[in-house]
């Protein structure tokens, strides 16, 4: 019954989700955490600048600010789902999901420069899902690379993930010179408008050697406990079966939801892969989480005995509990 009773489109089950994704924050707030922050690799300007004067000095602003800035990205992702009729069901059940694996570490769930790239990532793709419906393809191309430009003056190594964009760009059947240069102008632009500040006051030299070591710093590797490969095998699992499901009824969808299902899956395949290089880290389970989130919505939502879907989902949600308790 839990599935069926928060995959509604009510305020009821919207309430309770948020209070569950809330119930899984609560550990930020009240244990007495060694560093209040997560941060593996050089902090860009932005961070140093912005955030860390902010939230960087109080546990319980930085447990707040993570908190809404999952919130924040896991609504718009249900809005993008909502919006496009990807789901036979509309409601929150992506939000529940993206929260729930992200809280799983709490390395990822303590506040870092990926939640904040996420936030504006997720806003352009939303912009980018408009392209095959709506005009001004080219203007859709470039505000999309632009959120991702700006999102990696917090997160630097968030470029690396623009072919992401470009891959979204072809699916979608809007990708040409046009559109691509639009991409890239977009993308650049938000480090040319640093560039240009930091040259005003005679810091460009340093701006640079930061975004030098941002990009080619090595976050380091989780260490891995039995539990944590036991958890990450389980939830690799999960997410393959929940490919093979979306490949199994993508004729039955619309063409164009066919097209948005495939980008889900491409982010999913290369952040997921981007965990497992020795470059990235565990730092990008949120982003793994975007495209897990719908994918997992739409397995769920496709099994027709109820039982086994309730079990599944059970299973998934006491598994992310777990998670909670033993992983870091």
């Amino acid at each position: 019954m839990l599935f069926n009773k928060l995959h509604q489109n009510t305020l009821a089950s919207a309430v309770i989700i948020v209070i569950l994704v809330a119930a899984m924050w609560m550990r930020l707030f009240i244990v007495d955490l060694a560093h209040i922050t997560a941060l593996d690799n050089p902090a860009m300007p932005m961070w140093s600048g912005w955030i860390q004067p902010w939230f960087g000095f109080s546990q319980w602003k930085s447990a707040l600010f993570s908190f809404v800035l999952v919130l924040l990205t896991g609504f718009a992702i249900s809005r993008i789902v909502s919006q496009y009729n990807l789901m036979s069901h509309q409601g929150l059940m992506p939000l529940l999901i993206f929260g729930l694996m992200t809280s799983a570490f709490l390395s990822v769930q303590k506040l870092n420069p990926v939640l904040i790239y996420l936030f504006f990532v997720v806003h352009g793709l939303e912009r980018l899902f408009g392209c095959p419906t709506q005009n001004r393809n080219i203007n859709r191309c470039f505000d999309a690379a632009f959120f991702m430009g700006v999102g990696s003056l917090f997160y630097a190594k968030g470029i690396f993930f623009f072919p992401i964009l470009i891959i979204g760009m072809g699916i979608l059947r809007v990708a040409n010179i046009r559109s691509l240069m639009a991409a890239i102008i977009g993308l650049l632009l938000p480090f040319i408008f640093s560039f240009t500040y930091f040259f005003l006051i005679n810091k460009e030299g340093w701006f640079l050697t930061e975004l030098q070591e941002n990009l080619m710093a090595n976050p380091g590797q989780y260490n891995h406990t039995v539990f944590s490969r036991i958890f990450m095998a389980s939830i690799i699992f999960l997410l393959v079966i929940s490919i093979l499901s979306a490949f199994q009824h993508l004729p039955a969808q619309k063409i164009v939801n066919r097209f948005y299902f495939r980008v889900f899956i491409w982010i999913l395949l290369v952040s997921s892969i981007a965990v497992l290089t020795p470059f990235f880290s565990m730092e990008m389970i949120p982003l793994t989480a975007v495209g897990g989130s719908v994918l997992l919505t739409n397995f769920f939502e496709k099994i027709k005995r109820r039982w086994i879907k309730e079990i599944g989902f059970t299973a998934f949600v006491a598994l992310i509990v777990a998670g909670y308790f033993f992983l870091y």
